[in-house]
C-alpha cells in the first residue's frame, strides 16, 4: 500500500478529511514552489458549494476571519456575479459554480496531479480574483481611518464655521422671538383696550335705553325713544302706569312704601304724587278706611 498522508479540512481545521496521495505525488507537491495559495475568495466559493446559502456569519466562523473581511469579500463575489443573494445567505452562481469547480479542490475525489494545471491558476487567480493580502490590506485601511480619522487643521476649521454659523441662526431666530412677543404684548394691550371701550359702549347704549326722567308720559316717551321704547317695555326697562312711563327701578322702590297713609302722601315729591295719583286711576291702589292707601 502506498505511503498517505492526511489533509487538513480548508473549512476547520478540527475537523480533517483522509485523502489518499501516493508519497512520489506529495513530494512532487513540495518540491513545486510555483503551486499558488488557495485565496479567500476561492475557499468562500469551494464553502459556498458544500454549504449552499450560508450566511456571511456563517462564513466568518467557520473560516476563522473577522466579519468585515468575510462581507467585504462576498460582496466582491456578488458584484463579480460569481454568487448571487438567496434569502438570509448566499449560493453560487452558474459563473461561480464553472469557476470553483474548475480551479478549487475537487468534491469527492483524490487528488490529482497539479503540476502543470497550478501554474495556469496562479495567473487565473491574479486576474479575476484580488489577492486575500490586498483584500485585508483594504479592511485595515478602511478600519484605520475610521479608528484614527485625520486631526489636520481644515476639518476643524470647517466645523468651527458650521458653529459659527449655526450661532448666527440662533440669535437671528431670538430676535424674530423677541419681535414677536413684543407684537403679541402690544396686540393684547389693543385687544383690552377694546373690550374696555366696547363694555363702555354698551353701558352707554343701555343708559341710553332708559328714560331720561323716571316719570313721563308715555307720548313724551315715546317722542324720545321711538321704536325702543317697546322694546324697554318688553323687557321689563320701564313700567306703564296709565298715561305715565315709569322707570322700573323707580317704580319698584316706590312701591316699597305702601301702605302709605293719607298724611305720608301728602308730604310726596311732586313726581310721587304724580305717579299716585295715575296708580289711583289705573286701580293699583285704593284707599282703605279712609285712612292708608294700599296696593291692590
Amino acid at each position: 500500500m502506498p505511503n498517505t498522508v492526511i489533509a487538513k479540512n480548508p473549512y476547520n481545521n478540527s475537523a480533517p478529511t483522509r485523502q489518499i496521495i501516493t508519497a512520489q505525488k506529495h513530494n512532487n507537491l513540495i518540491r513545486d514552489e510555483k503551486v499558488p495559495k488557495k485565496t479567500l475568495m476561492l475557499r468562500i466559493l469551494e464553502f459556498l458549494r458544500e454549504y449552499s446559502g450560508a450566511t456571511i456569519k456563517d462564513i466568518a466562523t467557520t473560516l476563522g476571519i473577522s466579519m468585515s473581511l468575510a462581507r467585504t469579500v462576498v460582496y466582491r463575489l456578488r458584484n463579480n456575479g460569481y454568487i448571487e443573494k438567496a434569502g438570509k445567505g448566499y449560493i453560487l452562481t452558474d459563473k461561480g459554480e464553472w469557476f470553483v469547480n474548475k480551479f478549487g479542490e475537487p468534491r469527492e475525489e483524490s487528488v490529482e496531479e497539479v503540476s502543470i494545471e497550478a501554474r495556469s491558476k496562479e495567473a487565473i487567480y491574479e486576474i479575476i480574483l484580488p489577492k486575500e493580502q490586498e483584500v485585508e490590506a483594504d479592511i485595515k485601511a478602511q478600519e484605520y481611518k475610521t479608528i484614527y480619522p485625520k486631526t489636520t487643521e481644515e476639518p476643524l476649521t470647517n466645523l468651527e464655521e458650521k458653529i459659527r454659523q449655526i450661532e448666527k441662526e440662533i440669535m437671528r431666530i431670538e430676535e424674530q422671538i423677541a419681535g414677536l412677543r413684543k407684537e403679541l404684548n402690544k396686540i393684547r394691550e389693543e385687544l383690552k383696550k377694546a373690550k374696555t371701550q366696547r363694555t363702555r359702549k354698551k353701558k352707554n347704549e343701555k343708559e341710553e335705553k332708559v328714560l331720561p326722567k323716571p316719570i313721563m308720559y308715555i307720548n313724551e316717551a315715546m317722542n324720545v325713544l321711538g321704536s325702543m321704547f317697546n322694546t324697554l317695555v318688553y323687557q321689563g326697562h320701564i313700567e306703564v302706569v296709565g298715561r305715565l312711563a315709569v322707570d322700573k327701578k323707580y317704580y319698584e322702590e316706590f312701591i316699597k312704601k305702601f301702605p302709605l297713609s293719607i298724611r305720608e302722601a301728602e308730604k310726596l315729591p311732586p313726581l310721587e304724587k304724580t305717579l299716585l295719583e295715575e296708580m289711583k286711576r289705573d286701580a293699583r291702589v285704593i284707599l282703605y278706611a279712609g285712612k292708608e292707601y294700599r296696593l291692590v
